[in-house]
C-alpha cells in the first residue's frame, strides 16, 4: 500500500534588505580649515621668503613698541653722552626702513631679487644688530654706575622700571633680527624644502552604478 504524506514544508519569510548607511556627512570646519592650510603652503610655495618677512616684522613690532622703554635711558644724563639717544632713534627709523628695503628687493612679479636692494637690505640688518649689541653693552656698564652715584637724571623711579624692559628689549630685539638675516639669506634652501609638500587637492569621484535592463520580447 503507497503511502501518501503531506509534508508541510514551512515558507520561509522574506528578509527585508537592509537600507544604506547615510554616508556621514564631513565637517565643514575641518575642511575649510585643510582647504585655507593647502592654499598658506601653495602661496609659500611662490614666495618662501614671505616666512623671513614675517620675522621682520615681528622684529620691527618688538621695536616699535619698546620705544617708550628706549626713551627714558636715552634722555638719561649718563647715556645722552654715550650717543644713547641717537642710537635709539636710527634703530626705529631703520626697523622702518628694513621692511621697505624688503619689499623693494622681492618684487611679487619678479621671478629673481634685485641685488643692489638686497644688499642695502643686508646693510640696513647689520646695521640694527650693531646698534643693539652697543645699547646692550654700554646699558649693561652704565647701569651698575648709576646704581651708585644715584644719577638718574631728574625721573629715578621712571628710569628704574624702564631699564630692565630695554635692555632685555634690545638683546630681543638683535636676535629677532639675526634670525630674520638668516632666513633671507637662505630662503632658497627651505624654499625647495617646502615645494616637496604635497599640495594636490583631491577630487572624490563618484562612481554611479546604474544597472540596465536588456530583456528581449519573446
Amino acid at each position: 500500500m503507497a503511502e501518501n504524506e503531506n509534508v508541510l514544508v514551512p515558507e520561509e519569510t522574506p528578509v527585508a534588505p537592509e537600507s544604506p548607511k547615510p554616508a556621514k556627512k564631513p565637517n565643514k570646519f575641518l575642511a575649510g580649515l585643510k582647504e585655507r592650510c593647502r592654499k598658506f603652503i601653495v602661496n609659500l610655495k611662490r614666495r618662501p621668503m614671505n616666512i623671513a618677512f614675517a620675522m621682520l616684522i615681528i622684529s620691527s613690532v618688538v621695536n616699535l613698541c619698546l620705544l617708550g622703554s628706549f626713551a627714558q635711558i636715552g634722555i638719561n644724563t649718563t647715556y645722552s653722552g654715550s650717543w644713547g639717544g641717537l642710537c635709539v632713534f636710527v634703530n626705529q627709523l631703520f626697523c622702518i626702513l628694513v621692511l621697505m628695503l624688503f619689499l623693494n628687493s622681492f618684487p611679487k612679479r619678479a621671478k629673481k631679487p634685485k641685488i643692489v636692494q638686497l644688499v642695502l637690505l643686508f646693510v640696513f640688518l647689520a646695521v640694527l644688530m650693531g646698534l643693539d649689541l652697543y645699547l646692550f653693552i654700554k646699558w649693561g656698564s652704565g647701569y651698575s654706575a648709576d646704581l651708585a652715584s644715584g644719577d638718574y637724571y631728574d625721573r629715578k623711579e621712571a628710569f628704574q622700571k624702564a631699564f630692565p624692559t630695554a635692555y632685555a628689549g634690545v638683546l630681543v630685539h638683535c636676535i629677532l633680527t639675526a634670525i630674520s638675516t638668516v632666513l633671507i639669506a637662505t630662503y632658497p634652501l627651505y624654499g625647495k624644502l617646502i615645494n616637496k609638500i604635497n599640495t594636490k587637492k583631491v577630487v572624490e569621484e563618484n562612481k554611479l552604478s546604474e544597472e540596465i535592463d536588456t530583456e528581449e520580447d519573446v
